[in-house]
């Protein structure tokens, strides 16, 4: 009798995980339990922003090893049997990820292995002017070499380089034999953010964005007074794109842990460093920013050279005089990833503003800023130039900088409407001329007729009272429904 009862008890065991594995592997789902067949809205007072449907499916996981996890590799795996079409972004993340615990080793033990200081001792300067530590050219060299052999990569773009490069220029070669003679992503890295603090110890990390190839042709590019070649043209068409092009992007935090964290437009996902295995192993499924924060996180030295607007939302969030009544804490690393990396656990407000010296800001839009905005707004937080969306912005070169800031979304929200209720003309130009190329630069266009998209960066289209062609005034909301 007791054999019968075990066997039945063994049984149902088994059953249950037959339909686990089953459940597991054959249905769709998102990530947290959230549909990936609707879009989901963020209602905000009276507006709304509509987040796009994501491209992929992601999938929970309900029968994970109790040794190892769920790994990257594995994850990755299972994305590509529920989405085949992600087989060459498996790719990618492959090469990522045998680039990032090659940094991460490199990092940990620069200063046993005298790789601390500058490079040829100050006299190495990048394409942004800056002086080149001996860990940028190395996790530059990494990077480059990982990504160009995953095969799925036809455009190549990094910080520390001039101009983007073409991997596919006419086929890649290994020993004599053609691994690959095109390549359909394009991928854009910040190989060593926050390098200048790595001597002293302080986190550093590796930013990185994939974007599908540009649609429109080359024909509609004018590069003729560049003089550049064809095959340069093809580069700068590929890698000239807004960050709503993104199909893919993340980070990877070298500090006290190696925590890979990234989007592929359906959630934030952090895996953390097990080094006993050598393997990224899920330690934050779905992670999402909370809605409001207690820390700020901006370099205060330059805070008499901000824009007026940033001046006013900081002083009244330190006095407890902004909208939730209590005073803010000051948390600032210096290195973007670390930054970003606590603001998304913890919540709140980071930011590198537009300042006297640095009107367009200090962040690069292609390799920092919209990467960056990607993986926040998948969080459920917001990323803004202090009024315009950042992921709205077309690039008009390789290396444009752009201001940053990022963080919660009710936080986000408040420090805008200082913007918003900003007159400053000078303020106001700078804004739309960031959206250069857009149809808001048309002084005929009716406002009024513009998508909501488009008119948040539109200081006429959204701003607090706009007149009318009769002079009367009206009340009106911005895209993200900022209080008034």
């Amino acid at each position: 009798m007791k054999w019968i009862t075990f066997y039945l008890q063994l049984s149902f065991i088994l059953m249950g995980n037959i339909l686990l594995e089953v459940y597991a592997f054959a249905v769709p789902r998102s990530l947290g339990g959230r549909s990936t067949n609707v879009k989901v809205t963020v209602n905000d007072n009276s507006d709304e922003f509509e987040i796009p449907e994501p491209r992929w499916v992601c999938l929970s996981h309900v029968d994970i090893c109790a040794e190892t996890g769920v790994t990257l590799s594995r994850y990755m795996k299972e994305m590509v049997r529920v989405n085949p079409d992600l087989e060459e972004i498996e790719s990618i993340f492959t090469s990522l990820q045998v680039a990032c615990k090659t940094l991460s080793n490199l990092v940990r033990t620069s200063a046993l292995s005298g790789l601390t200081g500058l490079e040829d001792g100050g006299g190495s300067i990048n394409i942004q002017g800056e002086e080149q530590k001996k860990l940028d050219v190395i996790a530059n060299n990494v990077l480059k070499n990982a990504l160009k052999w995953s095969g799925q990569l036809s455009t190549i773009a990094s910080e520390e380089e001039e101009k983007p490069f073409n991997i596919m220029g006419d086929s890649v070669f290994s020993n004599d034999i053609i691994l690959e003679n095109s390549g359909r992503y394009v991928a854009v890295f910040d190989p060593l953010d926050g390098s200048s603090n790595v001597d002293a110890g302080i986190p550093v990390g590796t930013i990185f964005g994939i974007f599908d190839q540009a649609e429109c042709p080359i024909e509609d590019f004018d590069f003729s007074d560049d003089g550049i070649e064809k095959a340069e043209e093809k580069c700068l068409q590929d890698t000239l794109q807004p960050g709503t092009n993104l199909v893919a992007a993340g980070y990877c935090l070298y500090s006290s842990a190696t925590s890979f964290v990234f989007t592929l437009g359906s959630g934030v996902y952090c895996f953390t460093l097990d080094e006993t295995i050598g393997e990224f192993v899920l330690t934050h499924s779905d992670m999402k920013i909370p809605n409001r924060g207690k820390i700020y996180s901006f370099n205060e030295a330059n805070r008499w050279d901000w824009d007026i607007p940033m001046q006013k939302y900081v002083t009244d969030i330190q006095q407890g005089l902004g909208d939730t009544k209590s005073r803010y804490s000051s948390r600032y690393i210096g290195s973007m990833v670390g930054d970003v990396h606590r603001t998304l656990q913890y919540g709140g407000i980071f930011g590198y503003p537009a300042d006297k010296r640095n009107p367009d800001g200090k962040l690069r839009l292609l390799y920092e800023a919209a990467p960056m905005a990607f993986l926040l707004e998948q969080a459920g937080g917001l990323a803004l130039t202090g009024k315009n969306r950042i992921m709205n912005i077309p690039p008009t070169s390789v290396h444009q900088r752009v201001p940053c800031i990022l963080g919660s979304r009710d936080d986000m929200l408040e420090m805008r409407r200082y913007y918003v209720e900003s007159r400053d003309p000078e303020l106001i130009s700078r804004c739309k001329a960031r959206l250069k190329g857009t149809n808001v630069l048309d002084e005929d266009v009716d406002d009024e007729s513009l998508s909501p998209i488009v008119n948040l960066g539109s200081h006429n289209g959204d701003s607090l009272l706009n007149e009318d062609k009769e002079g009367n005034t009206t009340t009106t909301m911005g895209e993200f429904g900022a209080a008034q």
